[in-house]
């Protein structure tokens, strides 16, 4: 196991806003959500929203059959309620039973049980969710300095401009609900908040088995990376592909499922290939290179001078795993 040392203290580097709101933004498609990212969200250095969370339409769906349960009791005690930590405690415990499939119990109760909780998201978020394929949590704060008015006039443009065109054809490609009350943020936060272990859960349940992966894409980039062969002929289809991402900075975490006996080893090759090569991207992003991808060259290094004996994470990123980086 790898060892922790901690370099840095903690400070408060920006001021509370005065006031927030957050919305729940719907698209019709990936390239309308990151025309708005680009001319909305991130249209100057000033008027950035608090935070930009995006989710595909699978990740809607997975959420919604899987994370129900879990999502209610966040939604009731909080995201540090003691009831909550109290039930992961407990499945933690029963998942580390020494009894053939107890790591797969509490999933597929979880799973069986999930439509017999209420909708985590208001009506018409739910609504929302179902009408559209691409949809963006916003929250914009308010510092005494007109920062939300400009925003909102921004996006109220945007949104009045892209329904306009869309109008034509008797469509909207827009759609735009406001959290007008406090429960309606919690729901939105909890709905993002269990998207990863719904994704487990959902697996479980309909026995397959699931990769999740992470990786930044650049700046002026965003789109869905391409499925290209790794080592066979073709890619092979997912059976979902959750795509959901820190929108402002680009950082994307994708959970793909696929039918037993494919090798989910080459489809997470073949996606890392993807990204890297033809997205210019890199992965990892957020969750460290461990033992399986193999850091570049310059990282490396720098990892070498910081730990010059090799005692803090042996064979990290593709580096030896014997004291002093020995061979």
């Amino acid at each position: 196991e790898g060892k922790v040392l901690i370099l840095a203290t903690v400070h408060d580097t920006f001021p509370k806003p005065a006031q927030s709101k957050s919305f729940m933004v719907s698209f019709s498609s990936l390239e309308l959500a990151l025309r708005f990212r680009r001319n909305v969200c991130l249209n100057n250095s000033i008027d950035l929203p608090i935070s930009a969370e995006y989710m595909d339409r699978d990740s809607f769906d997975v959420i919604d059959q899987a994370g129900r349960l879990m999502a209610n009791v966040i939604k009731i005690t909080g995201m540090t309620g003691g009831l909550l930590g109290a039930m992961w405690t407990a499945k933690t415990k029963v998942e580390s039973l020494p009894i053939d499939g107890a790591d797969l119990w509490v999933d597929k109760l979880m799973h069986f049980f999930n439509f017999i909780a209420p909708a985590i998201l208001p009506s018409r978020f739910q609504k929302a969710g179902l009408e559209m394929d691409h949809h963006l949590i916003v929250t914009i704060g308010e510092y005494d300095d007109g920062t939300m008015d400009r925003f909102l006039e921004r996006m109220e443009r945007f949104v009045e401009e892209e329904n306009k065109k869309s109008n034509e054809e008797g469509k909207i490609s827009v759609l735009v609900n406001e959290c007008k009350q406090k429960s309606d943020e919690t729901s939105l936060s909890a709905f993002r908040f269990v998207a990863a272990p719904a994704f487990r859960t959902w697996c479980v349940g309909e026995g397959v088995q699931g990769v999740s992966v992470d990786y930044a894409l650049p700046n002026n980039g965003g789109e869905i990376p391409e499925l290209t062969p790794s080592y066979s002929d073709k890619a092979v289809i997912p059976l979902k592909r959750m795509r959901y991402s820190h929108f402002g900075c680009n950082v994307v975490h994708e959970d793909l499922a696929y039918d037993l006996g494919v090798d989910v080893h080459e489809a997470k090759m073949s996606l890392k290939k993807s990204v890297e090569k033809i997205s210019k991207g890199r992965l990892p992003a957020e969750h460290g290179h461990g033992t399986e991808y193999s850091a570049p060259v310059d990282t490396k290094e720098r990892w070498m001078k910081m730990d010059p004996s090799n005692v803090m994470n042996p064979g990290i990123g593709g580096l030896s795993s014997k004291k002093f980086y020995k061979d």
